[in-house]
């Protein structure tokens, strides 16, 4: 029994590295793309329109939270039914039905509010607002396959299809920009990328989706709960500070604080890499009551080596960095990217130990995850002078709340990595 255990150890490291190498690759590839559209957006759009698209990604990824816990749910849940194909086909389809209702509920609502948004954000027109709905159709629907893919470890197909997203995203953002689309075309690209990655993605899915569905009995709601908690608080955490500050400062600061924003998120999505790679192993061994606390070590090990790498070229040559990739008048704030970048490695641990909670069905990090989530809002609300002040809040809040989720697991013994 012992040697089983130790052999299950060994292969899941193994797999943890390999799967882990194969997302991380793949992330890479989409990373580079997709800072090639934002540099290319930056230089095309000019300042004022690169805060226009920064504000419209903020408020794409909050309104792709239920989307995204979907995602999460699904890899939780199919990760448990790897072995039968007919089961994970119900799920496949029942989530997709799903999505296509949530995707269309988000596009009324973002129809509903576009003229609020509009005079909140300083907007020029509704019209980014609106094509940022009918966009988030496709890329609400696009989690289905994604998170089923994910669920059966498909990582060599999952990580193609991430891999491709972004170069579809900058190939159409280049075309709607060149027909003279401006920012609109920029936001309608999201859309369209969204639909042929959806293609690709069910591509792998033929042979399960050829299998008779089979009745499967879950308690979504089990799953989601905790998944919805998180991925909505950390998304509002990383995105609304852009909302405040193109709310409060000059068009023109708002895109330099977008440009910085676009860099400092390398390690905050890097977070999210790590997280999802992580989730479906060690939902697979909590149910098979199996250790998998060298999951959670390995992975702070990985994540660790990258973000020393990251902060210290952000440390060493931050007005280079901003120069090079966005241009000389991007320069002004460079100042603030290491801070930036400090502010979001304190989030993306506190990610990676959250994933890993929810994934060992441990729910007790909710509870100061929506306390710093609200705390944060409250204090944007009050100190906004400066952008220093809007990173100082967020530095301040991120490391409580990392030191929160660490001390609230004592309820289940800690942290055992091993």
């Amino acid at each position: 029994m012992v040697a089983l255990t130790i052999r299950t150890e060994d292969i899941m490291k193994d797999k943890l590295l390999r799967h882990g190498a194969i997302i991380l690759f793949a992330y890479v590839i989409s990373f580079f793309f997709a800072y090639v559209f934002y540099f290319y957006m930056a230089r095309a759009l000019g300042p004022e329109g690169y805060g226009i698209l920064g504000s419209m990604l903020s408020l794409l990824y909050i309104f792709s939270v239920p989307a995204t816990v979907i995602t999460t749910t699904l890899a939780h849940v199919v990760s448990e039914q790897k072995s039968d194909r007919g089961k994970i086909r119900s799920i496949l389809l029942a989530s997709a039905k799903k999505l296509v209702y949530i995707g269309i509920i988000i596009f009324v609502v973002l129809l509903a509010l576009s003229p609020l948004l509009k005079s909140v954000l300083n907007l020029p027109s509704a019209i980014p607002v609106i094509i940022l709905g009918f966009s988030l159709i496709f890329i609400t629907l696009l989690t289905s396959p994604r998170g089923t893919l994910q669920g059966m470890q498909e990582f060599n197909s999952l990580g193609f299809n991430i891999a491709v997203e972004k170069p579809a995203l900058l190939l159409f953002g280049a075309l709607f920009v060149y027909l003279g689309a401006g920012v609109n075309g920029a936001i309608l690209s999201y859309g369209a990328g969204a639909f042929v990655i959806l293609v690709l993605a069910l591509i792998p899915l033929v042979p399960v989706l050829r299998e008779k569905s089979e009745q499967v009995e879950i308690s979504v709601y089990r799953y989601a709960s905790p998944i919805f908690v998180l991925v909505l608080c950390i998304t509002v955490m990383s995105s609304i500070d852009i909302l405040f500050v193109r709310r409060y400062f000059p068009g023109e600061v708002s895109g330099y604080f977008t440009a910085m924003k676009m860099i400092g998120e390398v390690i905050y999505f890097s977070a999210i890499a790590f997280g999802n790679v992580i989730l479906p192993k060690v939902s697979e061994l909590s149910a098979l009551n199996r250790t998998h606390g060298f999951l959670l070590r390995k992975a702070l090990i990985y994540f660790g080596l990258f973000l020393a790498a990251v902060l210290s070229a952000y440390a060493l040559a931050p007005g280079l960095i901003m120069t090079v990739l966005f241009g000389k008048n991007y320069a002004s704030i460079a100042g603030y990217l290491v801070w930036y970048a400090l502010a979001m490695s304190l989030l993306s641990l506190s990610i990676i130990f959250m994933f890993y909670d929810v994934s060992a069905k441990r729910t007790a990090f909710r509870y100061p995850l929506v306390l710093f989530t609200l705390l944060e809002v409250f204090l944007f609300l009050v100190f906004h002078d400066t952008v220093g002040q809007i990173i100082a809040v967020q530095i301040a809040t991120f490391l409580a709340l990392l030191a929160s989720v660490i001390t609230i697991n004592r309820r289940y013994g800690g942290y055992a990595l091993r």
